[in-house]
């Protein structure tokens, strides 16, 4: 993560774990934890206090918190407007982002005069694939027009329309597993970043990483819950 063509003297890459890039921050942060090479690793429980000190000395800090308050926001839902039908492009199929079920569908063909099409609703989100390729992604638009836009995009108004909404995470021993849904790439990336491991394609992190993770998912108007433990006999 770069800020005006430079490097953060110092970036959390995972919770209370940094990367130090100025080496004039060691004898700060050496007091507060354990340095290995570039890495930091926070012991103390004086967070706030070591990032004030250390941007009152001139460092540039970078937090996961300032990260996460980056992320695009959702914009304003998109009303649903008329249905109409559109042939589909030969080999492609489309899929409609599902508020409820907070993934992606797929619309059924309808056959009509012999030409294939969907039937698709102003202010949807589709996505186009034809075969394996990468999919490309459209806003339905009035007119019966497709407006290409972005897979970020797309997901974002996909979410806007969606909220309020609610998932769960599982725990597995000491670590959580996220569900496994969609997000937008900018959402996704920094979840990933923060991921210890995969489980079943879903991303799993430490409890210490909780907290972070609701709020990248509050952030698309998701209240993200831990299921309850089912008590012991």
């Amino acid at each position: 993560m770069e800020r005006e063509g430079k490097p953060y003297d110092i970036e959390e890459i995972a919770p209370g774990r940094f990367i130090v890039r100025d080496p004039r921050a060691n004898t700060i942060l050496k007091r507060e934890g354990d340095l290995e090479g570039q890495f930091f690793t926070l012991r103390s429980w004086r967070r706030e206090g070591l990032l004030a000190r250390l941007r009152g000395r001139g460092f540039r800090v970078l937090t996961l918190e300032d990260r996460i308050r980056r992320l695009p926001p959702l914009p304003a839902p998109l009303p649903t407007g008329s249905s109409f039908w559109l042939p589909l492009p030969d080999d492609e199929r489309w899929s409609v982002f599902d508020p409820q079920h907070l993934d992606w569908t797929p619309v059924p063909v309808e056959m009509r005069d012999g030409i294939a099409g969907c039937v698709i609703r102003q202010g949807q989100v589709i996505r186009r694939r034809r075969g394996r390729g990468v999919p490309r992604y459209a806003l339905v638009a009035a007119g019966a027009t497709l407006r290409t836009i972005d897979e970020t995009e797309a997901l974002l108004h996909g979410y806007a329309r969606a909220t309020p909404a609610r998932l769960t995470a599982r725990r597995d021993g000491e670590r959580i597993v996220l569900p496994a849904h969609p997000l937008p790439p900018p959402h996704r990336r920094l979840l990933r970043e923060m991921a210890i491991d995969t489980l079943d394609d879903c991303l799993v992190i430490e409890t210490k990483a909780w907290a972070l993770a609701q709020e990248i998912y509050a952030g698309l108007g998701i209240l993200l819950t831990l299921e309850k433990q089912a008590e012991a006999k």
